[in-house]
């Protein structure tokens, strides 16, 4: 698992020109993103919904700033890892910490994230921080933490229109190969749970059955395979 916190390594498939999710509030945090190292804000903290396309966000910024010294920190993994790993992260440039409410709430991440915050900050590091919740007093346990989170710029991601969901939808039918008919998505908009997740996860399942049964799915076979 260590692989995943590594200086970055340029994805092509993760860029601000293909995040789908359209809304004033998603520019306002690209472009904030874009002019970090010229803005007034040392850090940006983004939140959202699972699927609201957090982490395409974070690998689109390494992207973009691919000549300055980036690195990518999934707390989602974080069970893989002893808090230290974190130690010498403040010599990045950029700094881009997904998924920080993972580790609220637990003593000895909390202070190493506290202490990497600090250290970037006196070297004037850039951070973005994403998160599915605000840091709230009721959620940051320590609050040394918590008042550092505060002093970012807190942005939060709009949800996806229909256009966008649709987008998203044929677009994970493409990365991962699956072999369903496109106009699947439209049904799937139309009959299913709305939410991005849930179409996602219809999504996924379909395209498990397509792959593990070498079946191309249909709208005539696409119900059965739901129910």
């Amino acid at each position: 698992m260590n692989q995943l916190i590594l200086p970055y390594q340029k994805n092509i498939k993760k860029n601000f020109e293909n995040f789908f999710f359209e809304g004033d509030n998603n520019k306002l945090i690209i472009d904030n993103i874009k002019k970090i190292f010229l803005g007034e804000y040392n850090q940006i903290f983004i939140t959202g919904e699972k699927c609201y396309g957090k982490s395409h966000i974070l690998h689109s910024a390494c992207n973009f700033f691919n000549e300055k010294k980036c690195i990518y920190i999934p707390l989602k993994e974080k069970n893989s890892f002893h808090p230290d790993i974190l130690e010498g992260f403040e010599n990045y440039n950029l700094i881009c910490i997904d998924d920080i409410n993972n580790i609220f709430g637990e003593k000895d991440w909390e202070f190493k994230i506290f202490v990497l915050i600090n250290k970037a900050l006196e070297k004037s590091k850039k951070i973005i921080f994403t998160s599915s919740v605000k840091p709230d007093k009721s959620i940051v346990k320590l609050q040394d933490l918590q008042s550092r989170l505060s002093w970012a710029l807190i942005l939060g991601i709009e949800e996806p229109n229909e256009k966008a969901k649709i987008n998203i939808m044929k677009k994970t039918i493409l990365e991962h190969e699956y072999n369903i008919v496109p106009e699947s998505c439209d049904y799937l908009m139309k009959n299913r749970n709305r939410s991005i997740k849930s179409l996602l996860n219809d999504i996924h399942k379909v395209g498990f059955y397509s792959l593990s049964t070498n079946k191309k799915v249909t709208l005539k076979n696409l119900r059965a395979i739901l129910d």
